[in-house]
């Protein structure tokens, strides 16, 4: 008896070789047999991640929606990764496209600032982005915050899967008695991910505790957070070496203790379940899927966005308990391995995937 063949999948997002948050998901799934369980023909929408290259963009985009439009004859689920702004607007195509042909769509939504993407825009945008969610064969969400905010904005209530954030499995390092502790915000540097209030939150801290260190990998406001840096004084104990990636991000895995994402927006970050991976104890604010990663006073500690001196409270308990630091990284990849496991995740998608294929048309 021959197999039966399997899903044939288009999916759209940013390119695989961006370090966007879209792209380390889709990664993360390939990396663990995603590819092997369907026929996946991942296209490409935009790969330029910096403000500007608008001829590049509109061409990387119209070539996509023709890529789009070939497979579609032999696809069986489009799977749209969706983001605000620029993201939802070049995904509008190819979502009226796959329902012309009457192909099953998923709908899979990132963007850390939507709710506000959608509060701030007119009767048109609003609109759209009901029709987009409530058209769709299945919406896919980061968590169960992100499904109950878009129940409360559609009038027909889509099905809904909530699809964790996951991270790649690592060996971590013993960190037991180091002479420093070191705390680390990895990603974005900003004010949305709360850059600013760490780094005052980091000054009273070390004033009280001198062994402690700040790292701040990634790109964004690198040149203003240096010049903030360096302006409070604070140029030895807090490191910023632009973006990392591969066996240099793993090392600044390594090297770290405490991890940190005072951020004011998120849906479910990746970095924070990097961090679990990692055995790190996390702070973070209770905005988005947080709240579901981070339990607080378990795993780590929630913060309102904006409270400095709570942030500074927090990171100073973990700076000077060795102790709790191991026994809440602990816990949280405890917690990551029952609730964010990449295999389950994967059996996840594909699954829905499947039974979307298999079902009526809609």
């Amino acid at each position: 008896m021959s197999q039966p063949r399997k899903v044939r999948v288009a999916m759209l997002g940013l390119g695989l070789d961006t370090t966007t948050g879209i792209a380390t998901v889709v990664k993360n799934w390939i990396s663990s047999g995603y590819a092997e369980r369907v026929e996946l023909n991942y296209i490409s929408t935009n790969s330029a991640q910096v403000p500007g290259q608008k001829f590049r963009k509109i061409y990387e985009c119209l070539r996509a929606y023709v890529r789009l439009t070939l497979a579609l004859p032999r696809t069986d689920v489009v799977h749209l990764h969706v983001a605000m702004y620029g993201s939802f607007w070049r995904k509008q195509i190819p979502f009226h496209l796959a329902r012309l042909f009457c192909r099953k769509t998923i709908v899979h939504l990132h963007g850390s600032e939507f709710k506000q993407f959608h509060a701030q825009g007119g009767w048109l945008r609003k609109n759209m982005i009901r029709t987009m969610f409530s058209r769709s064969s299945a919406a896919m969400m980061l968590s169960e915050q992100w499904r109950d905010w878009l129940h409360s904005v559609c009038t027909h209530k889509p099905e809904v899967e909530i699809i964790y954030n996951t991270a790649k499995r690592r060996e971590n390092p013993d960190r037991a008695g180091r002479s420093e502790v070191t705390i680390s915000l990895m990603g974005r540097l900003g004010k949305r991910k709360g850059t600013y209030d760490l780094i005052e939150a980091f000054e009273k801290v070390v004033a009280q505790y001198p062994h402690a260190r700040l790292m701040l990998p990634g790109d964004g406001e690198i040149d203003e957070v240096r010049a903030l840096v360096a302006e409070r004084g604070l140029s030895e104990v807090i490191e910023i070496p632009g973006w990392v990636s591969g066996d240099a991000q793993d090392a600044l895995w390594d090297r770290t203790d405490i991890y940190t994402l005072p951020s004011y927006n998120e849906g479910l970050p990746g970095s924070v379940l990097e961090a679990m991976s990692a055995g790190l104890p996390c702070i973070s604010t209770p905005v988005g899927g947080i709240p579901e990663a981070v339990r607080d006073g378990e795993t780590g500690y929630l913060v309102e966005p904006g409270d400095v001196n709570g942030l500074a409270e927090a990171l100073g308990r973990l700076v000077a308990d060795e102790k709790l630091r191991l026994r809440m990284g602990a816990m949280g990849l405890t917690l990551l391995k029952q609730k964010f496991d990449i295999d389950k995740i994967v059996d996840q998608v594909a699954t829905l995937q499947e039974r979307l294929a298999c079902g009526p048309s809609r």
